[in-house]
């Protein structure tokens, strides 16, 4: 498209952009790509009064836009960290802090709640975290595989079977420990534990790029 059909101040703002992606990197076949996709776009509502900038911005900020999309993408494409400690970590903490905030939010707002003992939450989010695993390490992480790969119906279901009734086990036998053992945690307490596991796993999400146990893998 002729630039020509532009008026004064949209070619000026082409101008600007197109310096803009030069200084980002951008080769030519990319920036006539870049150009040719919105070019008529611009003409269109010049013709109604509306200019480039009012349209798309500042044509600085435009530009960089193309850059940060492409670099956005490629960290969510970066290799996930597939470490089964810090999986099987990242999972607790997950449920122990949603768990203990969901406790802590129950005792808040009705004296009759029952709060979690100490060791109770532990077991719920250790063993939920392990049990995730298990799920992932033998079913999930087969899931993009060609079929013949993957698990059969009969295995995936006793993999989460006992998964879920050993998580259930661990969980339900720490109800028989006595309160010395096992003591009930105030709700100020529980919603710290809660704050805290899901503060810890947002920190190491970022640290390691975890790979989420609970994610089929494409």
């Amino acid at each position: 498209m002729d630039l020509n059909q532009l008026t004064k101040k949209n070619q000026e703002f082409i101008h600007i952009a197109t310096n803009q992606l030069i200084r980002d990197g951008k080769s030519d076949e990319e920036i006539k790509a870049i150009l040719a996709d919105v070019l008529p776009t611009i003409v269109e509502n010049q013709k109604k009064g509306i200019t480039a900038r009012s349209l798309l911005g500042a044509p600085t900020t435009w530009a960089a836009s193309f850059t940060t999309q492409e670099s956005e993408t490629q960290d969510a494409n970066k290799k996930k960290n597939d470490n089964p400690w810090l999986m099987w970590l990242d999972t607790s903490l997950l449920f122990i802090g949603v768990v203990a905030l969901l406790n802590a939010v129950m005792a808040f707002f009705s004296t009759s709640a029952t709060s979690f003992g100490l060791l109770s939450l532990i077991a719920l989010g250790f063993g939920g975290g392990a049990a995730m695993y298990v799920t992932y390490y033998f079913i999930y992480r087969h899931a993009g595989k060609p079929k013949s790969e993957r698990p059969g119906f009969g295995k995936t279901i006793l993999v989460i079977g006992l998964s879920m009734m050993a998580w259930v086990l661990v969980y339900t036998a720490t109800a028989f420990l006595p309160l010395a053992l096992n003591p009930q945690l105030p709700a100020v307490v529980m919603l710290i534990i809660g704050a805290a596991a899901l503060l810890g796993r947002h920190y190491l999400q970022k640290r390691y790029n975890i790979l989420s146990a609970m994610t089929p893998q494409a």
